[in-house]
């Protein structure tokens, strides 16, 4: 059968408008909208992922200054971003040695193209060689600022370790606005903890920062710290007996979210380590400890040694 030319011409036509106004509805998004009509934002599908609501909390920060290569380093700093709360994001701060050692691991580069770790070239102003330029960075205003908007900072070191069977999350001290929980000095401390595991407030230390000042070879950063936050109207410290709960230092606790040392784990307090009883216990609970610690061999074992000289009193 025979169609008509002025049928036949109609097809491309009605192609061209259906294909074309198909065009404007999906990608052109009007300038303006008409009285009486309703105005819809059109997402293109290339939009979706810069859109996606980011699943980290930026006021909570975990962070790790270290700028030595060492063999726990990467399985340390995994384990912590396991076992913290998922919400909170992680900063590695350390030297061009460190973060080319810890970006060997595939799950760090990972973490780090998802926004769950940063990592960052310890700036050329701040110094960690020893405790006394730690302390000079820690007590410097503009350390925490390049650290905002974080409120809730909880630094690590490597001498330290999270728990994975702690029944207690780092949330809870969040949560009940601590200005400071560190390691326990003691428990009849009345405020302050060790800095090297310790839970912060920065909007509270920026208070302190911004009308005292510390002067060289003055107390270290953790009690130079707690003892002007002590005395800050609205600060909430933990007080040594709650601290053990929180980590352990000193201060046996069975069941701690973490543990601090010193040294990389060869300075072990004698009140915590040195009865065998105790150490099992440890090591049954947080097993996750011993990767921080010197490996000691089977044969190296049943050598006759004072290991007394091992725990400080």
């Amino acid at each position: 059968m025979l169609v008509p030319a002025a049928r036949r011409s109609c097809g491309p036509i009605f192609s061209l408008i259906f294909f074309g106004g198909l065009f404007v509805f999906l990608f052109l998004e009007p300038k303006d909208v008409l009285p009486g009509t309703i105005s819809v934002d059109i997402q293109s599908p290339w939009d979706i992922e810069s859109h996606t609501p980011s699943p980290y909390d930026e006021t909570k920060l975990a962070l790790l200054i270290e700028n030595r290569v060492q063999p726990h380093l990467t399985p340390l700093l995994l384990h912590f971003m396991a076992v913290v709360p998922p919400e909170w994001t992680f900063m590695f701060m350390g030297s061009n040695d460190s973060i080319a050692h810890i970006n060997k691991s595939t799950p760090i580069r990972e973490y780090t193209r998802n926004g769950k770790l940063m990592t960052r070239l310890v700036p050329q102003n701040m110094s960690i060689n020893n405790q006394e330029e730690l302390s000079r960075t820690m007590t410097n205003a503009w350390f925490y600022e390049q650290l905002l908007p974080a409120e809730w900072l909880f630094i690590f070191q490597t001498d330290s370790i999270i728990c994975a069977n702690s029944n207690v999350s780092l949330n809870y001290w969040v949560e009940n606005n601590y200005t400071w929980v560190g390691a326990s000095w003691g428990e009849d401390t009345k405020y302050g903890g060790n800095g090297g595991f310790s839970l912060r407030r920065i909007s509270h230390l920026l208070e302190v920062l911004t009308h005292q000042a510390r002067y060289d070879g003055e107390a270290l950063e953790d009690w130079w710290l707690t003892d002007r936050l002590g005395h800050m109207p609205g600060a909430k410290m933990a007080n040594g007996t709650e601290e053990k709960y929180f980590s352990v230092e000193k201060v046996p606790y069975p069941t701690p979210i973490g543990y601090h040392t010193g040294w990389s784990g060869q300075l072990l307090m004698a009140q915590v380590w040195q009865e065998k009883s105790q150490r099992d216990q440890i090591f049954e609970y947080c097993p996750e400890i011993k990767m921080m610690m010197p490996l000691v061999l089977e044969e190296e074992a049943k050598c006759e040694k004072d290991i007394h000289d091992s725990f400080p009193s």
